[in-house]
């Protein structure tokens, strides 16, 4: 398999396997198992989201919010 990355990039990433004293497929796998344990199995966390603690407001609805409804 072969990925096309920029030489910016390549250089990045060589120099870093490098400083770790490790190869670039090692840095890579190290990488992949460390961002995305989830996604080799094709499952994906379903990201959070945030909590938005807004006072007294209470529920707002899309006419509160925009004036495009009718």
């Amino acid at each position: 398999m072969s990925i096309e990355i920029s030489r910016e990039t390549e250089g990045r990433i060589t120099d870093e396997a490098r400083r770790q004293g490790i190869s670039v497929n090692a840095l890579l796998e190290r990488l992949m198992n460390q961002h995305g344990a989830g996604a080799s199995a094709g499952v994906r966390a379903a990201p959070e989201l945030p909590v938005w603690h807004l006072g007294g407001v209470g529920s707002l609805h899309r006419r509160d919010i925009y004036d495009d409804v009718r």
